[in-house]
């Protein structure tokens, strides 16, 4: 909404690679126009590229208007959070329904995982539109804002430059984090999956492992 405009603060790039450390495929590949890549991220209207005066289309308003459904959500974490309540709760929450018990149990479901993401370029484990847990902190080419580290029974999605929401129905939990400033890596920041953790770690779970959370 227009009169909200005033409260949404700007997402800030994350700060250049270090030219001394090994570039990540991802990066690597959009320095190719021809990639994929460059042809999902960069290909947008100028969604992801700083105008003459460096400010990116996503932190104007014209994008914020758009709604767009893979990148353009507004919230804070109590937002983010209370979104994915009602799947944590068994599709309710306060006497409203959202989806039924099955449908949460197929949002929660693994329908696709790759060794490498055609397009991210690191392994990745998704249900029907939902991020699932996938630790990457053993694969030499990913960094460590790539993993998505929660428990089985978790779904969600990670946000670009390192935020996070999620639910947990088996915990009846829900979790978001988000950040201003960008990271590098393609799945929760290290600092937001450190607050992953702890909030698992203060429900007694314990990392096994496959490097999930269990009870």
């Amino acid at each position: 909404m227009l009169t909200e405009e005033g409260r949404v603060a700007p997402m800030i790039a994350a700060d250049p690679p270090d030219p001394n450390a090994p570039i990540a495929a991802f990066y690597a590949a959009l320095a190719d126009p021809s990639s994929l890549q460059t042809l999902v991220f960069l290909n947008t209207a100028g969604y992801m590229i700083p105008d003459e005066n460096g400010v990116f289309g996503y932190n104007t308003r014209v994008a914020h208007a758009a709604e767009i459904g893979a990148a353009g959500g507004v919230t804070n974490a109590r937002g983010l959070a209370g979104m994915y309540a009602p799947l944590a709760n068994g599709g309710s929450l306060n006497g409203v329904t959202l989806v039924s018990r099955d449908v949460v149990a197929r949002m929660g479901a693994v329908s696709s995982a790759n060794e490498v993401n055609a397009v991210l370029l690191v392994p990745t484990r998704f249900s029907l539109g939902f991020a699932k847990s996938t630790d990457n902190r053993r694969v030499p080419s990913c960094t460590k804002d790539d993993n998505v580290i929660l428990s089985e029974e978790a779904f969600g999605h990670p946000g670009s430059g390192g935020s996070i929401g999620f639910a947990d129905p088996a915990a009846t939990m829900s979790f978001g984090y988000r950040i201003d400033k960008s990271g590098e890596g393609i799945g929760c920041s290290a600092r937001g999956q450190s607050l992953v953790d702890a909030t698992y770690r203060s429900l007694d779970y314990r990392s096994n492992a496959s490097g999930g959370w269990v009870r």
